[in-house]
């Protein structure tokens, strides 16, 4: 795939001068030769909550807009989809399209806003955080996806770009489930590349609203540029470069590790270079891959007691041989006594991390998870609803 990135200078959000940008963009990358006339792409953008376009923690509709009216003139059919950090339900889908502006880029471009509640799961036959994942259903319907997101930085997750806005296409309150069941960064960034293995066929562009950035504690910064790529790693290794993080502590250092980027390639840069945006001083959170991505550890743990599955030992089948307390990497499994003398391993959910090295090492199947009812409810509820 290709290593270039385009880079463009941009003053605004006017929508006239961002259809003109991008269709230059297209003509430098040649990049109407990914689509052909009727075909449905999907327009992922970066919409994880009911907030003023104004905001900067979504795209912006006049990027989104000005991005359709060019497709619409190569005859590609758009429907815009993201999915809320809420329940995933229509009335919440509508709240979300209406304030950030989504509603009225349907209305003025003519596409369509996904609608589809419905949920897939998907198998990842080599994953390293997961070996499935449960996405929008409606990108299976979809010839292409075309990845629209937001140039920003969390305090704790860091840089969110290209490859962190797939996140969003896990259906609204599974992607509370997902990070309460991650530990630390570098587990949520094996949890996107395992994620980007599901979509890579169909995921033929990204772009990257970069004109007013979002800096840590969500103070808003005019960056004035636009992105596009068709490689979401190498787009997103551009506006690190641009920022000035560190990339040994972002997606970049986990993509290589894995094989998503070649070791020492780097990418090359179409109409701009990335010192015509630097910033010296943009403020950016202090993480690392092994930071924990939970800052507060008791209402993970809370959460795991009454929504996700955890390990427990059966205290009265357990036969004391401390092989699970010795393997334990956080030191969370406690030997005791029982009233007979007889010892026998106990968790401290205060200081487990969910790794189950317990269950796996257990001898005599003692150690298993266990799922609270009501996260079996919603589970039941979710694949009645899919049925």
């Amino acid at each position: 795939m290709s290593r270039a990135v385009w880079l463009d200078k941009i003053d605004d959000y006017n929508i006239t001068e961002l259809q003109n940008r991008i269709e230059h963009c297209f003509f430098d990358m040649d990049i109407k030769k990914l689509f052909k006339p009727k075909m449905k792409v999907l327009i992922k953008v970066c919409m994880p909550q009911s907030v003023s376009r104004d905001s900067a923690e979504t795209t912006h509709p006049a990027v989104v807009s000005a991005l359709i009216n060019v497709l619409a003139q190569m005859g590609v059919k758009c429907i815009v989809a993201d999915s809320p950090y809420k329940k995933f339900t229509q009335e919440n889908l509508d709240e979300v399209y209406l304030n950030t502006g989504m509603l009225e880029v349907a209305n003025t471009t003519k596409c369509e806003l996904n609608r589809n509640l419905k949920t897939a799961k998907f198998n990842i036959k080599d994953g390293i955080a997961t070996k499935s994942v449960t996405l929008l259903e409606e990108i299976k319907q979809v010839d292409a996806i075309i990845n629209v997101g937001k140039v920003k930085v969390d305090n704790n997750l860091g840089y969110l770009g290209a490859v962190a806005n797939i996140f969003g296409l896990i259906p609204g309150e599974k992607k509370t489930l997902v990070l309460n069941g991650l530990t630390t960064l570098n587990d949520f960034n094996n949890y996107l590349l395992d994620t980007m293995e599901v979509v890579k066929d169909k995921l033929v562009l990204n772009v990257l609203d970069g004109i007013v950035a979002l800096e840590k504690d969500k103070t808003q910064r005019m960056l004035y540029c636009l992105g596009v790529s068709e490689n979401a790693f190498y787009l997103d290794d551009a506006l690190i470069d641009i920022l000035g993080i560190d990339k040994t502590n972002t997606i970049i250092k986990t993509a290589t590790d894995r094989g998503f980027i070649k070791p020492d390639s780097t990418y090359k840069t179409i109409n701009c270079k990335t010192n015509e945006f630097a910033l010296s001083d943009f403020a950016l959170p202090k993480v690392e891959l092994n930071s924990s991505i939970h800052t507060n550890l008791k209402e993970r743990n809370k959460f795991y007691k009454n929504n996700q599955s955890r390990p427990q030992i059966d205290s009265k089948k357990c036969k004391g041989c401390t092989i699970c307390s010795k393997i334990c990497p956080t030191k969370a499994i406690i030997m005791k006594y029982d009233k007979n003398g007889e010892l026998f391993a106990s968790i401290d959910y205060n200081k487990c991390i969910f790794c189950n090295k317990c269950i796996t090492a257990c001898p005599y199947s003692v150690a298993k998870l266990k799922t609270p009812t009501a996260y079996l409810e919603l589970e039941k509820e979710i694949n009645k609803f899919n049925q």
